[in-house]
């Protein structure tokens, strides 16, 4: 006979690991997240161990030496540390020993509280000490403790229990570490209360956060498919993900509502209907967070932000105010330019002049067209006019700010000016650590100048926070090249304000850095009015085309890095360019093979493996890696380029820490990686065209393919010719490149320029629609269609006519018994011969 179904179901339960256990010691603990590793002394296990402690890791709250805790979660082999225990889930069980709660009673959590007082309490309470003051702090009353001790024990250990019960909870629903932290310092106290009355809050509030996650635990807890919640978490990730993967600022309705039902409706059974998506929008509306304006739809952030650096522009622009006069400006230019090994030209010192006598000035250019020109003019003749007004060198220094999106554009700033430039995160102290954008506190810009490079890097948001920490009488310079790709984030902030008409600006066009017989700057400009030159394939100077398929693109980059190599050139002047990281010709499998060129394997070269969104890395000293996520507090960025210095193993004797280690060298200075952020760097010997923006190379490599079709567009490929300064290297398929120069990027939807104009002019864009009032706009039309397991639901609580001509009803029992409802409702068109025999199939499709 075979075993029963409870003997199965046992089985089953046996096989999910399990270990309880006093703790010992914290091993170690991440300072960036709730990463920890555990040492327990093993009371009970369900799995083979022979040892009587055992390592536990994962996220953990506050977690208390010398209490018993039950772990959930996997056993595994490290190759280096031995049997570990993963866990993703624990408990805190009453502390099992006497002296083990006097030890964490009077440990450094509970300051003031020392062994005899500790020892007290236990005495007293017994082992289930905490259990007894969490339900009841009067209990410590009787024990002659001072009140100050009372409050000090109750509020570190409230504190501590509702950390860790929410970390717990956190670790249920399967988040990482990062956003664990990132939940709690949102939420506090409040995380598992928030967690229960409305898990879809974390979508607004918490950045990753994915609406998929959320509507997982959310469904799971019982949550009704059709409750209001969800719709309008849908209707706010719909909006972001519209906001944040395509670049536009905001949605019609349509869109909208087809969008967000296809998001509620995956796997679910019941039907969310247009009239439930307009109840949850008129609902956001009303609670601000999100703006009807016109027929467009905004996530409240981005709306603000587009009409703050419209007013805040328009408002520059129109200021009348200079601090100094044209003559003024003119006098010291000469003397500048007289120091100079050139002469500037007509045009140069114009927007130089321009720039220096203006609230707000713009610079745009393509490569070679002398915009660093032009803003080193800018510098050392506003030096020399501050140093006439008696400002000391160091006040000087700290009146004008220099700032670019990346670090790499802030060092090219630096090195052209000679003045101190950083990012634009780290001038306005962005740390980092924020939950979502309202949680940043910015630090106020003040001083005479402010210049922005590579201004089309620059997203809606970023640049309005920018604009709200500048002092008022600031002058600003913009710059940047309105024909490369827009910034990642929402917007196209650059073009826009360009494409107004109505700001100050100069745009450059007449080439200065066109060396002898170079085509590179030329080929650009080509490109960028939309057609490749007739000598394309030929050899030229400074250019070369190689014709090759996605399968022998590899060995043609294989065979023009060696070449590089050999001549003696560094691997920091070479870059490779690619749109896309799969296939055979795309970044990843290009960083292998160029790796092995300029930084192969030795047995004396440390080195580790990381695997990372199915890749497999193999770090070693000497890698260019580059950084891929924001991290403001070590001033790092997104694009940043570095080099491994040291890979410390925790195995090592010189490594105090014992846990493993990357050094990168950046040119903000060192970063040490550990396990827990290596999945913020990447191999750079290839990198995608996105990621080089803001930085310009030697030699640059870039193939081209059919198989990149979905990315081949005009600005993706203009913004990748230059950035080559000396050399460019073209390899793929001609259809490739003929394809991207013809097509044009996809068109974002803003209305940036049509707040300035209506700033500037005080008159509404006549090519945008008019406004209508958002009820209009959301008005239901027809009655709710639900799945039959929910209550009908209408938009508008009217009182009914008795002719109940009116729309948008629904049909009540009440309404019917207060004759507020006509009895041939629904009848329209039908006739009594209608509901003759065979006459049904009309009636049927009524």
């Amino acid at each position: 006979m075979g075993p029963s179904q409870n003997d199965r179901l046992e089985d089953e339960m046996v096989l999910i690991p399990q270990v309880t256990g006093q703790l010992q010691t914290v091993l170690f603990s991440a300072s960036d997240s709730f990463y920890k590793v555990l040492r327990l002394e093993i009371s009970d296990k369900n799995f083979d161990f022979n040892d009587d402690e055992i390592t536990i890791t994962g996220s953990f709250g506050d977690i208390q030496i010398g209490s018993s805790y039950e772990f959930t979660g996997q056993l595994k082999e490290h190759p280096r540390y031995g049997i570990q225990f993963i866990a993703n889930n624990y408990h805190r069980q009453a502390t099992s020993t006497a002296s083990g709660l006097v030890k964490y009673l009077s440990s450094e959590n509970f300051p003031g509280v020392g062994k005899a007082t500790a020892t007290k309490i236990v005495d007293e309470l017994g082992v289930n000490a905490i259990e007894l003051i969490l339900d009841n702090a009067e209990v410590l009353k009787n024990l002659h403790i001072s009140k100050e001790l009372q409050q000090v024990i109750v509020d570190k250990l409230a504190k501590a229990d509702g950390m860790e019960r929410a970390i717990i909870a956190l670790n249920d629903f399967g988040f990482g570490s990062t956003l664990s932290m990132a939940i709690y310092q949102k939420y506090q106290k409040s995380t598992l209360q928030i967690l229960k009355d409305n898990p879809y809050q974390l979508v607004r509030d918490i950045d990753g956060v994915s609406f998929k996650r959320i509507d997982q635990f959310a469904l799971q807890e019982g949550i009704d498919p059709l409750d209001e919640r969800r719709i309008k978490a849908g209707v706010i990730e719909t909006i972001n993900n519209k906001t944040f993967n395509s670049g536009d600022t905001y949605m019609v309705l349509p869109e909208l509502l087809s969008s967000a039902k296809a998001l509620l409706g995956k796997g679910q059974q019941a039907i969310v209907n247009d009239e439930l998506l307009k109840k949850a929008l008129l609902t956001l509306t009303t609670e601000g967070i999100v703006v009807v304006d016109g027929n467009y739809f905004y996530i409240q952030e981005i709306y603000e932000a587009e009409n703050q650096i419209a007013e805040r522009l328009v408002n520059l622009t129109q200021q009348s105010k200079s601090t100094y006069s044209r003559k003024q400006v003119v006098d010291v230019l000469n003397e500048v330019e007289s120091a100079n090994d050139f002469d500037y030209d007509v045009t140069q010192k114009e927007a130089i002049i321009a720039a220096l006598t203006n609230q707000l000035f713009i610079l745009t250019g393509g490569p070679g067209t002398g915009k660093t020109t032009i803003i080193s003019g800018v510098v050392a003749t506003l030096k020399k006019l501050l140093r006439a007004d008696g400002l000391k060198s160091d006040q000087i220094d700290d009146s004008i700010h220099l700032a670019a999106p990346t670090g790499r554009a802030a060092k090219r700033l630096q090195e052209s000016t000679g003045m101190v430039a950083t990012t634009i995160h780290h001038l306005l102290g962005i740390t980092g650590r924020e939950a979502n954008i309202n949680d940043i506190d910015i630090e106020e810009i003040s001083g005479n100048l402010l210049v922005i490079d590579e201004m089309s890097m620059v997203d809606t948001q970023l640049f309005a926070i920018l604009l709200l920490a500048v002092q008022a009488d600031m002058q600003i310079i913009l710059v940047g090249d309105k024909d490369q790709l827009p910034s990642v984030g929402p917007g196209r902030v650059f073009y826009d304000l360009l494409a107004s008409g109505l700001l100050n600006y100069r745009e450059l066009e007449t080439i200065h850095r066109q060396g002898k017989g170079s085509t590179i700057i030329s080929l650009a400009n080509g490109v960028k009015n939309g057609r490749l030159p007739a000598d394309f394939t030929e050899q030229q100077i400074d250019r070369s085309f190689f014709p090759a398929n996605v399968n022998t693109v590899p060995k043609l980059v294989e065979k023009i890095a060696e070449s590089w190599k050999n001549k003696g050139n560094s691997v920091a002047d070479m870059q490779i360019l690619a749109p896309m990281y799969r296939t055979q010709a795309g970044v990843n499998h290009l960083n292998e093979i160029v790796q092995n060129i300029f930084n192969p394997a030795t047995s004396k070269k440390k080195s580790i493996n990381i695997k990372k969104d199915k890749q497999s890395f193999n770090y070693r000293v000497g890698d260019k890696v580059m950084q891929t996520a924001n991290d403001p507090e070590n001033n790092v960025f997104n694009g940043d380029i570095g080099y491994i210095t040291s890979v410390l193993l925790a195995k090592d004797k010189t490594n105090p820490d014992k846990k493993d280690k990357l050094v990168v060298d950046f040119d903000t200075g060192e970063v040490i990686y550990t396990r827990e952020n290596w999945q913020n760097i990447t191999l750079a010997y290839a990198t995608t065209i996105h990621k080089s923006q803001g930085t310009e190379y030697k030699l640059v490599i870039m193939p081209l393919v059919d198989a990149f079709f979905r990315m081949l567009q005009r600005n993706l490929l203009y913004t990748g010719l230059t950035r080559a300064s000396e050399s460019l290297v073209l390899i793929g398929q001609l259809s490739a490149y003929q394809k991207a120069v013809v097509t044009l990027g996809v068109n974002r939807h803003t209305n940036l320029q049509a707040r300035i104009i209506e700033y500037a002019t005080g008159k509404k864009d006549e090519t945008q629609p008019a406004k209508i009032a958002q009820q209009e706009i959301l008005k239901v039309s027809e009655p709710v269609v639900t799945d039959g397991q929910h209550d009908d639901i209408s938009l508008q609580d009217k009182d009914v006519p008795n002719n109940s001509a009116a729309k948008d009803i629904v049909l009540t029992m009440a309404l019917i018994e207060q004759n507020g409802i006509d009895p041939n409702i629904g009848l329209e068109g039908l006739t009594p011969y209608d509901f003759m025999p065979n006459n049904n199939e009309k009636l049927a499709n009524t």
